[in-house]
Parts: C-alpha cells; structure tokens; sequence
C-alpha cells in the first residue's frame, strides 16, 4: 500500500469513490493540524501581538489627548469597530493598512457624529484597498484643482507621474481609479478620454461634452474617510 504524503491532499481510490471512513480522516488531521501550527501560527501570534501594541498606543493617544477612555469601555459601537479593525489587521501585514487601522479606531471614539454604518464601511474600504488606492486617492484630493483641466486618463496619467518618481503601469492605474468609483469615492464622467491606443472617442460624444466641468470628482465621502483614517486625537479639554 502507497504511503499517504502528508503534504498532498489525500486523493480517493478507485476502489472507494463514494467516501472516505471516518477513521481515516481522522487519521489525517493531527498531521495537517500539526503542519498548520508549525507553518501558520507563530506569524498569526506576531500579527496579533503587533496589532494588539498598536491598538494600546491609540489608547494612549486617546488618553493624552484627555479623553475619558473608561467610557470607552461600554460604547458598543467602538467596541465593534474594535473588533473588526482587529480581524482585518490580522489578515493584512502591510504597514500602511495597519496604520489606517489604528487612526480609525482613534477617530471612531473622536468623531462619535460618523455613524456605525460609515465607520463600518471605512474599516471594509482599508481591507479592500490597497497602499497605492489610497496613494492615488491623496493624489486626487491635493491636486484637486487641477483635475478640472483635463480631459483624459492620459493627462491624468502624466500629471500623476510627474509627482511619483515611480508611477504604476498605466492599465493599473486605470484600474485603480474605476475601483475608487465603484467605492463611491470618486466619480468619473462618460466624457473623461481613454488612453488613446486604447479607445477613441467619437466625435459626437466630443461635441456633447461640457468644457467647463471637471471629468473626475471627488466625493464627501472620500475626504471622511482619508480624514478618517488619518487624523490624530485633539484634546478634549
């Protein structure tokens, strides 16, 4: 009989396709438990304890800046934002997202006003975004000015480009933006041109575009949530 690699799934014989006994599969999973533990659980214990440092100096910081963090305590709204910062920062390595992670569980006890559900969705954007996301998204927002000047992801592009010293592919910067869209965060017109090796817009859609308004807006929302997620505590006294 062939040794079961502990490493490979197990695979069904031809002998028994309908199921495995019971006593077999148990039989599997002390080593697969054991391999695990030995793969997986000294990088989980080290996220968690970095993660649990950075939530105790968001609680200093709170503390220094005079706020009554005994209160904080029985607020069942930041205790959930807690909780849920805490399942996302073990499931993410990146600095940044950890970071964000933490200024928004300080700016869930300093903006009481944002509701449950918007500082819910905030910690869902910091999961789902990515660093450059967020690099595109202040990008957007200090230079907002500009925007209302061009007219192409082009353009877009070259301006981006010339802040970064290592700007992205082109495709993923496109990509990026229409992600930010579908998060609410920004919004891009019809009428914004393509990269030109890409699609041409006809003239008929040029001759219905409006000059004087912007192709790319950003929203509220955008503005809460990157206040959100980078503020510091100010003193409540």
């Amino acid at each position: 009989m062939a040794e079961i690699n502990k490493y490979e799934p197990p695979k069904s014989s031809t002998s028994d396709t309908a199921h495995l006994a019971a006593k077999d599969i148990l039989s599997l999973l002390p080593a697969a438990s054991a391999l695990f533990e030995y793969f997986f659980k000294p990088p989980l214990e080290k996220r968690r304890e970095a993660w649990m440092q950075l939530v105790a100096e968001a609680l200093k910081d709170l503390e220094n800046a005079r706020f009554d963090i005994e209160k904080l305590r029985s607020d069942e709204k930041f205790i959930t934002i807690v909780i849920q910062a805490t399942t996302v920062a073990i499931r993410n390595h990146q600095q940044e997202k950890l970071l964000a992670l933490r200024n928004a569980i300080v700016s869930s006890a300093v903006h009481p006003s944002v509701s449950e559900d918007v500082q819910l969705l905030f910690i869902r954007y910091i999961d789902e975004l990515t660093p450059s996301h967020i690099k595109l998204l202040n990008f957007l927002i200090n230079d907002a000015k500009d925007l209302g000047t061009l007219k192409s992801y082009t353009q877009l592009y070259e301006l981006y480009s010339g802040k970064h010293p290592d700007p992205m592919p082109r495709d993923e910067f496109r990509m990026l933006f229409q992600d930010l869209s579908a998060c609410g965060l920004i919004r891009i017109s019809s009428d914004l041109g393509d990269f030109e090796d890409i699609y041409h817009a006809n003239k008929l859609l040029l001759q219905s575009t409006n000059d004087e308004l912007p192709r790319v807006i950003i929203t509220d929302v955008a503005k809460q949530f990157l206040d959100f997620i980078t503020s510091e505590p100010k003193s409540a006294a």
